[in-house]
């Protein structure tokens, strides 16, 4: 998800990032000079970890190492689209196993594994001149479509290869966030309150906003005015919660000592 100033979007982008990007080269100039990295837990549509910064290999290290982080340290299955996440991946989710010394010459280097858990997949979008969308392809690129398949369909919320809950989230981000917006007053002017914006917004979305695809029937035959759905929210769907919050709640909310100390 990207946003910048007009005058410097194409000067923050190498030629490698063009190359790469999944759209045409004459779109490919239009990305923004910052970017926020999501990540988006399928099975509840959390949002579990944002990072803003430039889009470089660097900094999607620093996005999967807050991943990794935030969550049990297992390799789990990414699904990303066509750029450079591949190597960082690698390198994130990895250990290094040393190689025993001959005795002559230099002592080799330890080997690289990589976790076998560890299951890659990119959708790559293939765009025309004018960017309207011709086709999808999925590129395995860690473990098998097999394997993959099996993963994404135990979470009985899609049935295929995509990245279509990141994507919505970063649609939503467009459309409840006007600093997103280039060529308009509310563009954001600096970074610090850009990214203070998206950062609220995504415990909105986390912690404040029903999610239709996770309501839970409990009551089959209610009558009028009777509850029918347990309404949930992401957070709600993770046992974070036990209801949708208010902005007022969620303001107002104490944070437990415990939990920073």
């Amino acid at each position: 998800m990207n946003f910048g100033h007009s005058s410097e979007k194409n000067k923050n982008l190498s030629d490698e990032e063009k190359k790469s990007s999944e759209l045409a080269p004459q779109f490919a100039d239009q990305q923004g000079d910052r970017w926020s990295f999501v990540a988006v837990l399928p099975d509840t549509s959390f949002i579990h970890t944002i990072h803003h910064s430039k889009r470089t290999a660097e900094q999607a290290a620093i996005f999967l190492r807050k991943i990794k982080a935030k969550s049990d340290g297992q390799a789990p299955l990414f699904l990303s689209d066509a750029w450079f996440y591949s190597e960082v991946l690698f390198e994130t989710y990895c250990h290094y196993k040393a190689v025993p010394y001959s005795g002559r010459g230099r002592p080799p280097h330890p080997i690289r594994i990589v976790d076998e858990q560890l299951k890659y997949a990119q959708v790559y979008k293939q765009r025309d001149s004018k960017g309207k969308l011709i086709s999808i392809t999925a590129r395995i690129i860690k473990g098998t479509e097999a394997e993959i398949l099996a993963i994404i369909q135990k979470a009985g919320r899609s049935k295929t290869i995509n990245t279509s809950f990141v994507e919505s989230r970063n649609g939503k981000y467009r459309k409840d966030d006007a600093r997103l917006n280039r060529k308009t007053a509310c563009h954001s002017k600096k970074v610090e309150y850009h990214d203070a914006h998206a950062d609220f917004l995504t415990t909105i979305f986390n912690y404040c906003r029903q999610n239709e695809a996770l309501k839970e029937l409990i009551n089959p035959n209610a009558a009028r005015f009777e509850t029918k759905y347990l309404r949930k929210s992401p957070a709600m769907a993770e046992g974070l919660t036990d209801k949708i919050l208010t902005v007022k709640e969620l303001l107002l909310y104490r944070v437990p000592m415990d939990s920073i100390l």
